[in-house]
């Protein structure tokens, strides 16, 4: 299953499967932090940061949902 769409899917994903996910997407933040590290200052505010912050916002959804099915049981 391709990343974006098991990000869509995640309330419905096992635990392993959301587990694989959060690690998926960490990845991704790590190699796109890499891929911008020598972005002049004007384009990482119009375009890296922006991106760069939504990646990390999935990967906080993703804890989130973790964290409250962990709670739950």
């Amino acid at each position: 299953m391709f990343i974006n769409r098991a990000y869509v899917e995640r309330e419905s994903l096992s635990d392993r499967d959301l587990e694989r996910l959060r690690a998926s997407l960490a990845d991704q933040v790590q190699r796109y932090e890499y891929a911008i590290r020598n972005y002049p200052p004007d384009r990482m505010e119009k375009h890296g940061r922006p991106f760069l912050d939504k990646l990390r916002e999935k990967v906080a959804h993703v804890d989130a949902l973790i964290t409250s099915r962990t709670n739950v049981r």
